[in-house]
């Protein structure tokens, strides 16, 4: 029998985010530490006889800020985050300290201890964690097949309404493998860090999204789109030289 997957959201202002705890007989593995310490209190306690995994779906704010929470983890990510680490993770938290004095005082940026280009697999004794990358909504994105649970954690990659597309990214790539995952009849739950849960139809309707971008199409979103949706999608206008 495996461990069904725990699941934390917290709000993180104009939008919620969700982490992921997996339990095996060996390790326990967290999916992303969102943006403070203090979200990840469920998850430290759960993980107080022994260090976690972390894996960092990709290196943006509201995934990275509560690794601290965790006493020694051993930290994974796609090799791009080494980069952003440098440059925009630290510029990020300046930001928001400038933005509201103390509140985020006990942040500590944690550094992957183990990178990866294309793929990575886990062994947590009994659940299998399989890393790949899937850059577009970032350089550094990553998402986990859980084939013993028929699952895959999307991070960003998926997202609905609509996710976060960057200017210049390759979109012609980030739906070429989102397309091979939606036909991986291994998946039958999937879980983004935003946006609702379900199956792999939430990997087909963002495919629809994204290819609507790349024909100069676009769809339109839903009517009851909250505000943050509706500024992102006009941003991915932009991003893709696109208007209305």
């Amino acid at each position: 029998m495996h461990t069904s997957p725990v699941i934390h959201e917290v709000d993180a202002g104009d939008f919620r985010v969700r982490s992921v705890l997996l339990q095996g007989s060996k390790r326990r593995l967290v999916w992303d530490t969102l943006t403070h310490p203090d979200d990840m209190a469920p998850f430290a306690g759960a993980c107080a006889d022994a260090p976690p995994i972390v894996v960092y779906s990709h290196a943006d704010w509201d995934h990275i800020l509560g690794t601290g929470a965790f006493a020694s983890p051993l930290i994974i990510a796609q090799r791009a985050a080494v980069k952003r680490f440098q440059t925009e993770a630290p510029a990020a938290l300046t930001e928001l300290r400038n933005a509201s004095p103390g509140k985020w005082d006990a942040v500590r940026l944690l550094t992957p201890d183990i990178t990866f280009e294309h793929s990575l697999d886990l062994d947590l004794g009994g659940v299998t964690v399989s890393l790949r990358a899937l850059p577009g909504h970032t350089p550094d994105a990553v998402v986990a097949l859980v084939p013993e649970l028929n699952l895959l954690l999307a991070g960003d990659t998926v997202e609905l309404p609509c996710p976060c597309v960057p200017r210049g990214c390759d979109l012609d790539g980030w739906i070429d493998e989102l397309e091979r995952w939606r036909a991986d009849t291994r998946i039958r739950t999937v879980i983004p860090s935003h946006g609702p849960c379900g199956g792999t139809e939430i990997i087909e309707r963002t495919v629809a999204y994204l290819d609507g971008l790349r024909r100069h199409r676009p769809l339109p979103l839903p009517p009851d789109a909250a505000p943050f949706y509706v500024s992102t999608h006009l941003d991915n206008l932009r991003n893709c030289n696109l208007s209305r």
